[in-house]
């Protein structure tokens, strides 16, 4: 049987397994540590879009263990936590909130100055998500220009749909997915839709990931193995939705999961998110879990539904609340009861598991990249969304460690609108680039100033997912070498040359050192060939 390495572990590997559904299924919990408090972190969305499971995998930080294919001899480590990520001596700093309030690298070590030189060091070297391999030779990806009428990001039901009618009329149509598709959805109606779709006259991509639309539009694609530059006539932006990102007390921690991340991990890799589940559902799909997770052997304690739902509640189910929420995930290595509020009062339920199926977000940091260029949005990417559940405590910013508490102190020290206020918390500005959190940090200014304008959502930039430089710092396939007209004599003195974009230029004539004297300190002449530029007149 295939496996993989584990921090010393053989970890088996299963047909279509990831990372995380590996590890996981050995019983690993705590894939990650915190920023800035160390809390425990563990699998939450399953979809890629939050930093819970950011691990190293064969020397590379960073990498997404839900989403990155588990491979025989695979070598995986967690990157966080000291002197380990399950032991981390430094989750004393969960205890220490008052002497690190939000905003403190503002304020703390400013006077005397030469302190602050000492503790950054500290910050750097207790901070981040693993060791950037420095020994390693530089590797790149080979690039490519593809032009077409239509790009489709995204390989859902809407954005198949959108290509299929776009190639229907005869344009040529490339549909991208930064995954296998339909890989994310676990057994059911969007997933068999998938494949009942045809698509012919359609190329498509698949584990591409569109990392943001600039001007043109051009839109960079990271594959496995290229780096594709398309230059489409139009986008069509069918990104989806991320699942509700509910603000409570203990939101954190491990055995918190959203509804399509547990759906997957139990119908699609056939493992248990937990033995005994919480799960609060605003919606039919929230009941579909319910079903696929008792069809894994899970046993749903109680469901948290509206009472147009009530009737609907898979047979099975322990207890049903009707109108009832989460007041707070109780548990400090993994959850190990749920506080639920009610018309009938405050109640707690054991369980190891809560899973939260309460609506919908727009993922539309690709989509808000496009204005004023030829992109539209299908699909869920285009919805409003549900409104953003935001708590009197919990984490805001998975990513950044950024609560209520925090967004409430920056409040009153005077950052009254998002784009500052994210300014000073950091909160929107990880991994993750506000996918979770974007909306409740909108919705908190707007709701404490009143002002539409001071609580708009901030704007979007590139990239949209975490990737490498070598990535996007890809050649080209073919190189078409350009000389200057001094290319000879430059041989002829000892120059080494190297390439400077497409051109063959000198880097140094044998004595790097001496040149730089020479041009500080005497004179020095520049080729400057490569600047030429060709005048094109003439009418139309």
């Amino acid at each position: 049987m295939s496996s993989l390495d584990f921090e010393g572990k053989q970890v088996p590997i299963l047909e279509g397994d990831t990372v995380a559904s590996a590890v996981f299924r050995s019983g690993v919990r705590t894939f990650t540590r915190s920023l800035k408090y160390h809390r425990r972190r563990g699998l939450y969305c399953m979809t890629g879009d939050c930093p819970n499971c950011l691990v190293t995998v064969d020397g590379q930080p960073g990498c997404r263990a839900c989403t990155t294919p588990a491979t025989d001899g695979q070598k995986v480590e967690r990157g966080s936590g000291w002197p380990s990520t399950e032991r981390d001596a430094l989750a004393v700093l969960d205890r220490l909130h008052r002497f690190m309030p939000v905003g403190f690298y503002y304020k703390v070590f400013v006077r005397p100055r030469w302190a602050w030189e000492f503790a950054e060091k500290i910050i750097r070297r207790h901070t981040g998500i693993g060791d950037l391999p420095l020994g390693r030779a530089a590797s790149f990806k080979r690039s490519s220009h593809v032009r077409c009428d239509v790009l489709v990001i995204g390989g859902g039901v809407a954005g198949l749909s959108a290509a299929a009618a776009a190639a229907a009329q005869g344009e040529s149509v490339i549909v991208c997915d930064e995954g296998l598709l339909g890989e994310k959805l676990p057994p059911g109606p969007a997933r068999d839709r998938i494949e009942q779709l045809t698509l012919a006259g359609v190329q498509v991509l698949e584990r591409h990931t569109a990392v943001g639309i600039y001007e043109g539009p051009l839109v960079p694609l990271v594959g496995p193995d290229e780096l594709v530059q398309v230059d489409p006539g139009r986008v069509i932006v069918a990104t989806g939705a991320v699942e509700t990102h509910a603000v409570f007390k203990g939101k954190d921690i491990p055995g918190v999961w959203l509804g399509r991340g547990a759906a997957r991990m139990a119908g699609v890799h056939g493992v248990k998110p937990g033995a005994r589940a919480v799960v609060a559902a605003d919606g039919p799909e929230g009941l579909e879990h319910i079903a696929i997770l008792q069809a894994a052997g899970v046993v749903v304690a109680a469901a948290l539904v509206p009472e147009s739902l009530s009737a609907s509640v898979p047979s099975g189910v322990e207890r049903t609340i009707v109108d009832g929420r989460v007041v707070e995930a109780e548990g400090r290595k993994n959850v190990n009861a749920v506080l639920v509020a009610s018309p009938e009062g405050e109640f707690r339920v054991g369980c190891d598991t809560l899973v939260m199926s309460v609506g919908l977000a727009p993922r539309d940091g690709l989509l808000r990249m496009g204005t004023d260029l030829p992109v539209t949005g299908v699909g869920d990417v285009v919805d409003a969304g549900a409104d953003a559940e935001l708590g009197e405590s919990g984490y805001v910013c998975l990513c950044e460690d950024v609560g209520v508490s925090e967004l409430k102190a920056a409040w009153a020290e005077g950052w009254t609108n998002s784009e500052i206020l994210k300014r000073y918390t950091t909160a929107t500005m990880g991994p993750c680039q506000g996918t979770m959190c974007g909306r409740h940090l909108a919705a908190f200014a707007r709701a404490g100033s009143g002002s539409p304008a001071a609580g708009a959502r901030t704007t979007a930039r590139p990239p949209a997912r975490t990737v490498r430089l070598a990535d996007i710092a890809g050649g080209v396939n073919e190189v078409i070498e350009k000389r200057t007209s001094l290319h000879d004599a430059h041989l002829g003195a000892g120059a080494l040359l190297d390439w400077s974009g497409s051109w063959k230029r000198p880097y140094n004539y044998g004595d790097a050192a001496e040149e730089y004297r020479a041009v500080r300190e005497r004179v020095s002449l520049m080729d400057v060939g490569t600047l030429g530029k060709f005048l094109i007149g003439g009418r139309d």
